[in-house]
């Protein structure tokens, strides 16, 4: 199965939120959707599912394009499911009549119900009314009513809101277990060290559009990536001329790529900043967190730059 987002643009009024954004998922994926609030990410999952209206594009799934026709809106619906609204559950409802409920409306087997509770380790509480829960809770049925719709294209926004480490950590796992099955699931988080964790790639937004994709099983350059504070950094520029694409976050971490330095020069480099004594020192690729530092954070270079 494949979805593909053709030339979508997005507007309120007068005001452009989405413009040519051209994105093309296949089964078995993972793909994480990063940017600031407020640009965009919710506007293109309401798209998607036709609960907004497009200005320009079209959605397609195996090819075939649904629009937002009564009958075409209906179809998709079959196809894909939205992460349910915390403010949507019914308070006198338990979450296992939640569970069914989806279960019931995607038609789905209802032998699965109890496997899914039991996955979530909700049986705790399933029973009790959603009056009673807490917010970690609650975000934890609203994931458990999207594994019970079953759909074979899912897209999640912020599916890790309110959950502590275990849980997230538990919603994780499951991710990768519906990757497994084939599902197309498109996941946007705040959670950026996370996303690593599960995300084939990731895709952010810029200025309304898709401006980078974070593809993550391509091998990437390796950095050195330190913490320096000012005079560390003159210290460092005095004895090392530091090469294009090298990077500043936030004006104290300091991301060096390697990529075109011999073994021996990067064993010298490693030891003039163990010489400056510095806080932190790492070798790797650059992580989600730090593209996002550097897209929309205070930084210094190109984001182009440093993947080239």
């Amino acid at each position: 199965m494949s979805l593909e987002i053709k030339g979508l643009q997005v507007s309120y009024g007068e005001r452009s939120i989405l413009e040519q954004i051209n994105i093309q998922l296949e089964n078995g994926q993972i793909v994480g959707l990063v940017a600031p609030n407020g640009t965009g990410k919710t506007s293109l999952f309401n798209a998607v599912m036709r609960f907004i209206p497009i200005k320009e594009g079209h959605i397609l799934i195996d090819g075939k394009e649904y629009t937002s026709s009564d009958k075409d809106v209906l179809e998709l619906h079959k196809q894909v499911t939205f992460f349910p609204d915390q403010a949507d559950l019914h308070e006198n409802f338990s979450g296992k009549e939640h569970i069914q409920m989806y279960a019931d409306i995607w038609k789905k087997k209802n032998h699965s119900i109890e496997e899914i509770i039991d996955r979530l380790q909700m049986r705790g509480y399933v029973d009790r009314k959603v009056e009673t829960y807490s917010l970690g809770m609650r975000q934890r049925l609203c994931f458990a009513m999207m594994i019970a719709a079953d759909t074979p294209i899912m897209l999640m926004d912020e599916v890790m809101n309110g959950l502590d480490p275990e849980n997230v950590n538990l919603v994780s796992e499951t991710l990768k277990e519906l990757r497994e099955t084939g599902k197309i699931i498109f996941v946007s988080s705040h959670l950026l060290h996370n996303l690593d964790e599960y995300a084939d790639q990731v895709i952010f937004l810029k200025d309304r559009k898709v401006h980078f994709v974070y593809q993550r099983h391509v091998k990437a350059v390796d950095f050195y990536k330190v913490l320096l504070d000012g005079e560390q950094q003159k210290l460092l520029m005095d004895k090392w001329n530091l090469p294009p694409g090298t990077i500043w976050l936030n004006q104290d971490k300091l991301c060096i790529p390697l990529e075109n330095y011999s073994p021996q020069q990067q064993i010298e480099l490693f030891q003039v900043l163990r010489e400056l004594e510095t806080e932190s020192l790492e070798v790797g690729a650059l992580g989600t967190a730090e593209y996002y530092t550097h897209l929309y954070g205070d930084s210094k270079t190109t984001i182009e730059e440093a993947a080239e």
